[in-house]
């Protein structure tokens, strides 16, 4: 479910300046997400994995406050 959200979430903002933050219980997200992302082109940072899942997702052609993601926690 959380990678149906970001996809419709990326739908509903195209705007290159979007950053998202998901927030999961599920732990299979913890290989979804970062599949979800590889295969959009997206980065993405895991932020926290107690007490639930955090990521940080944002298109590859905005540049974070320098950070590359694509895997980094």
């Amino acid at each position: 479910m959380p990678v149906i959200k970001l996809k419709k979430a990326l739908t509903q903002y195209p705007d290159e300046s979007c950053v998202f933050l998901l927030s999961l219980t599920d732990t299979g997200g913890m290989k979804d997400v970062p599949a979800f992302c590889r295969q959009q082109q997206l980065e993405w940072v895991l932020q926290q994995e107690q007490p639930f899942i955090e990521f940080k997702v944002w298109r590859k052609h905005n540049v974070f406050s320098g950070e590359r993601g694509g895997g980094s926690k």
